[in-house]
């Protein structure tokens, strides 16, 4: 990993953890412990799915082009599959529902996946991604 990428990366997780610190707190301060719970939980998984995303994606994009795209949809799928897998083990089994509020950690959720985006987009401006090679032949 370059190291503009690994600055634009900590930047971008350390605006993410202020986030998801300003949901826990007030998490806790309207609901509780669960509260707190609920947006730290919500913090954490979407931090899993939507930065699993470059971390599988990225090295099929480097290697073959033409199978990113294929491999993008695919993984969609899985994540898909896994987002429900994970919300149906976390609110049905083990009574982890007892001590996760809900409704914090859907909006800790939709807060936190908008602001993951959003860092994302204003790290992807700022870097200088070529788009294509225009070779050395003359034209």
């Amino acid at each position: 990993m370059r190291s503009a990428d690994r600055s634009a990366l900590g930047s971008q997780a350390l605006a993410y953890g202020a986030v998801v610190a300003l949901a826990a707190v007030a998490g806790l301060a309207v609901r509780g412990t669960a509260g707190l719970l609920g947006a730290l939980l919500a913090g954490v998984v979407v931090a899993v799915f939507l930065g699993s995303t470059p971390v599988v994606l990225n090295p099929v994009a480097r290697s073959s082009p033409v199978l990113s795209l294929p491999a993008a949809v695919l993984f969609f799928l899985v994540k898909a599959f896994a987002a429900m897998a994970v919300l149906f083990l976390l609110f049905d089994v083990g009574g982890v529902a007892e001590h996760v509020d809900r409704r914090t950690f859907g909006l800790a959720a939709v807060v936190c996946s908008l602001v993951w985006t959003a860092l994302a987009l204003w790290s992807f401006r700022r870097r200088r991604v070529l788009t294509y090679d225009l070779g050395d032949t003359p034209s």
